[in-house]
């Protein structure tokens, strides 16, 4: 593949020189590397905040699990204890009222058996008691069982958001370490220009009223590609 350059006054040539003798195009270039190690510094520690908070979510979810299970057993406890307490006292009722049955049956049989329903009403009372206690027991239990179901749910949310950020910082710390290598490469090709191909060619204008303007292109060692890339990168 051919290309057809016209040949460049010195006076052209002289501006080009000075253009890239310029010492702001290098203070620039290297405030771009500067720029790129910051940037690689600060996703650096980034990325270790988030490792923590990672840890303090685990170390929050861990003491959440333990005040749920804490709470289940107490309410299931409390439940058991009213249950038994309350079929004591129905027992202890039935007993004392057929005591008192037996004692006075002969006499007052009337009254003996209104104790008995009055007690046996006392009895169906205590077991719709006890079934909604064993009821309230179970949609406890099931609203433990939806907390953890949901806290779950946000630590997998929680832990995917975790990982999705950390996959961003680590793309990220990859193209900070791209432009920094690519302004690497670019400072050196801008010294490797100035150093082969500046002075000798300040030396020979000199000589010479007509340089040709392709043969630094030819005799760098980075192609223009190359370093128009790496310029984009520092510049992006």
């Amino acid at each position: 593949m051919s290309e057809t350059h016209s040949v460049p006054s010195a006076h052209n040539f002289k501006r080009e020189d000075t253009a890239r003798d310029d010492p702001s195009v290098v203070a620039k270039l290297q405030q771009a590397a500067n720029l790129a190690n910051e940037n690689c510094d600060r996703a650096t520690v980034l990325a270790q905040k988030l490792s923590a908070q990672l840890r303090e979510a685990h170390s929050r979810i861990n003491e959440l699990e333990l005040e749920a299970d804490g709470l289940a057993n107490r309410i299931l406890d409390n439940a058991d204890a009213a249950v038994a307490r309350l079929q004591s006292d129905a027992n202890a009722s039935v007993e004392q009222a057929k005591r008192e049955a037996a004692a006075s049956i002969a006499r007052v049989e009337a009254d003996a058996e209104n104790r008995v329903r009055h007690l046996q009403a006392e009895l169906a009372q205590a077991q719709q008691l006890a079934h909604r206690a064993k009821a309230d027991a179970k949609i406890a239990q099931e609203r433990i069982e939806r907390a953890e179901t949901e806290a779950n749910e946000r630590v997998r949310r929680a832990q995917a958001e975790m990982e999705d950020q950390f996959t961003r910082l680590k793309a990220e710390l990859a193209q900070a370490e791209l432009r920094a290598d690519c302004a690497e490469n670019w400072l050196l090709v801008v010294r490797r220009e100035i150093e082969d191909h500046l002075m000798p060619s300040f030396a020979a204008m000199h000589e010479s009223p007509i340089i040709v303007g392709n043969a630094i292109s030819a005799e760098g060692s980075a192609t223009p590609c190359q370093t128009e890339a790496c310029a984009e990168e520092v510049s992006g």
